[in-house]
């Protein structure tokens, strides 16, 4: 993904502002999102090939709307509703029985303290796996999304890669490069107050370089969505992730190293992943590469590969059109493959 478009996605802003006069310097109402579709063929772990017009191979296609109203004082009263959807065939959602505003649903305050929201709310952990390789949040060429939330002989992590329900989270005012931020996920279940999910994080940008530590902890319970189904008996996880950038203009380094802590009946098992990457400007697109490996210790002995190669060619300063092919070889499963080319344009 070319790297204009990705800084922009967190803000991406072609709006349609609401109100006149007074009231529109008051308020405002953003309109946004991106559409993405690939021709390519698949072979998962294990199966066979597959050829498709497939949806988001470089980021998810799915629109927003976000606004803001003036409080006074420095404050902020502010929300955001984001949908998926599925390009290739126009439905909603990521799957079947996925919600209608399944990528974020959240309403909360800015102010001069720092900013809390409440609602469902993009896990902090995701944030960090995403913004620190160089395939961003592609499900189908990223290795280190696929790693952390496709989930091969139990390793992975949990909870799914989609947003945290019946969550809080609170992010303080950035300092010196500086900002923390903190998140709470209610069970939402009466009778198991301890069932949770919550995390910590800490993110430093200066200049070229940026990095940050991310800590979540999740405690697995009977409320729908929230069971890791692979891993019969698993009750707590408990993950780390670290991951850094350092761009120096023409090539931009990625790195990142995670641990994840299971616990399940009689025992558990732990995972070390680790990635690298690289975005290489190469006249006016760039070339991205990326390779992680997980390895399983404990009750398990487990070992994944996985590698991507990939070229981004702006058309816009909006629009994309990008290529790739990944490699993937886990235990116990035959080699897999992805490779195709699609379009993205941001809206």
């Amino acid at each position: 993904m070319n790297r204009k478009l990705r800084r922009a996605l967190p803000a991406v802003a072609f709006a349609a502002m609401c109100g006149s006069g007074v009231a529109a310097a008051q308020s405002s109402v953003t309109l946004y999102g991106d559409v993405d579709a690939f021709v390519g063929a698949k072979k998962a772990l294990g199966g066979k090939t597959a050829f498709m017009v497939g949806n988001g191979g470089a980021t998810a296609s799915f629109w927003g709307i976000k606004g803001s109203e003036d409080l006074g004082g420095g404050y902020q009263a502010i929300f955001e509703l984001e949908s998926y959807f599925s390009v290739q065939n126009g439905t909603f959602g990521r799957f079947a029985g996925d919600g209608f505003f399944s990528r974020n649903a959240w309403v909360g305050v800015n102010a001069p303290w720092g900013k809390l929201v409440a609602g469902q709310i993009g896990p902090l952990y995701w944030n960090s796996t995403i913004f620190f390789n160089p395939f961003f949040n592609s499900f189908v060429f990223s290795p280190a999304v696929i790693h952390t939330y496709v989930p091969v002989n139990g390793q992975g992590v949990g909870g799914g890669g989609g947003e945290w329900s019946n969550a809080v989270t609170y992010s303080t005012v950035p300092y010196g490069g500086w900002q923390l931020n903190a998140q709470y996920a209610f069970g939402n279940a009466a009778g198991e107050p301890g069932q949770n999910k919550w995390a910590g994080q800490v993110i430093y940008r200066s200049g070229a370089l940026a990095a940050n530590v991310v800590y979540q902890q999740i405690k697995f319970n009977t409320v729908a969505g929230d069971l890791a189904a692979s891993v019969p008996g698993l009750s707590t996880q408990s993950a780390v992730q670290a991951g850094t950038t350092y761009d120096f203009g023409t090539v931009k380094l990625y790195g990142q190293y995670q641990y994840v802590s299971n616990a399940i009946s009689g025992g558990g098992y732990h995972v070390n992943f680790g990635e690298l990457g690289a975005s290489i400007k190469v006249g006016t697109g760039s070339i991205l590469m990326s390779d992680g490996m997980s390895k399983s210790g404990g009750q398990r002995d487990d070992f994944r590969n996985t590698w991507s190669v990939g070229y981004d060619y702006p058309l816009s300063g909006r629009t994309i059109v990008y290529a790739a092919v990944l490699g993937d070889h886990a235990t116990n499963f035959s080699y897999g493959y992805t490779v195709g080319g699609g379009i993205r344009t941001l809206f």
